[in-house]
């Protein structure tokens, strides 16, 4: 009887923890309704949120892959700008292909991401240390690179993802789904899912099953590299503005929208769908905090306060005890 008590407590936090995002959504939505319906459930601010989200769905994706595999990526806001300057400048400055600066950002993106796992594996620099020293050095070339800078009205090529439409459905959002969709499929039904899901979850026991440990270390950190490079597309598009800045920013909400997705900060347990709800869920709140007339500062404080009780509600419920399950994606 008791352990029949304690697997049906079992699932119970599981199904919590899959709805989690979700329910935080309605329920905010519900607030902002009956607070500002005018203004937050305008077409207008629902489309802003969902362009909003999208950029920071694309970084939550690669996000997911490095926490479950038992890293963290400090860096990802400045891939995203140098991955940017890789676009811009050569577009601006040269007679560059726009499609081709499109992919020469997306493979620098990639390769920054590439530097990062091989820091962190072939050094053995913690993953906090080495991505916190990327961080800063990524965001000091491109600003040296920029300098003070403002690149803007770029050709349609290079703001399509950003920018255009499909009816009334922008194709960045779009672009997010079909992200989230591959992400899914890569965690739910690879080797590369599932290896990352051991290393995470028991790093010493994915050596002894003769997993690559280090080669699959560092595809999450190229995958996590790529995915901020496509986010720079959608976000340098949204924007159709560039400067050394981009993507400054991007770092708490998104790693605050894969903690509450589900996604253990310790590895082993990841949700894909989970992300894709947190990312929307900490859009939304940042989208109603500034439509409540609240600062920058607040919005700070406020997805710093639902990281620390994200994690402490995940810990005192013991959600995150049941190391190497994996959680479904």
């Amino acid at each position: 009887m008791a352990m029949l008590k304690r697997g049906g407590r079992g699932r119970l936090l599981r199904y919590i923890d899959i709805l989690a995002p979700w329910v935080a959504i309605i329920l905010f939505t519900i607030v902002m309704a009956s607070v500002a319906p005018e203004k937050f459930l305008s077409q207008r601010n629902i489309i802003s949120m969902l362009i909003s989200a999208s950029s920071y769905i694309v970084v939550a994706v690669g996000m997911t892959f490095v926490m479950t595999g038992g890293g963290i990526d400090l860096s990802v806001g400045s891939v995203m700008g140098l991955s940017a300057a890789f676009i811009a400048v050569p577009v601006k400055h040269t007679p560059i292909d726009p499609i081709l600066a499109v992919f020469l950002g997306l493979g620098a993106g990639t390769l920054l991401g590439l530097a990062n796992g091989l820091i962190i594996t072939k050094l053995k620099i913690p993953d906090f240390i080495a991505t916190l020293a990327t961080m800063l050095a990524y965001r000091g070339f491109a600003q040296v690179w920029m300098g003070a800078r403002i690149l803007s009205r770029f050709p349609a090529a290079i703001t399509y993802l950003g920018n255009a439409r499909w009816g009334i459905v922008p194709v960045c959002v779009i672009v997010a789904v079909l992200v989230v969709v591959a992400g899914y499929f890569l965690y739910t039904r690879t080797k590369f899912g599932r290896y990352t899901i051991a290393i995470g979850g028991n790093r010493r026991a994915a050596i002894h099953a003769g997993i690559p440990v280090d080669r699959y270390k560092i595809y999450t950190y190229a995958f996590a590299g790529f995915m901020a490079a496509l986010a720079a597309v959608i976000r340098l598009g949204n924007l159709d503005t560039y400067t050394a800045y981009l993507g400054e920013g991007y770092l708490l909400p998104t790693i605050a929208g894969v903690v509450i997705g589900g996604t253990a900060l310790y590895g082993g347990i990841g949700r894909v769908w989970g992300s894709l709800g947190g990312a929307l869920f900490i859009t939304m709140l940042i989208n109603g905090l500034v439509v409540l007339g609240l600062s920058y500062y607040w919005q700070q404080f406020t997805v710093g306060v639902l990281i620390v009780l994200a994690v402490a509600v995940y810990t005192v419920t013991g959600l995150r005890q049941s190391r190497g399950v994996g959680g479904g994606g």
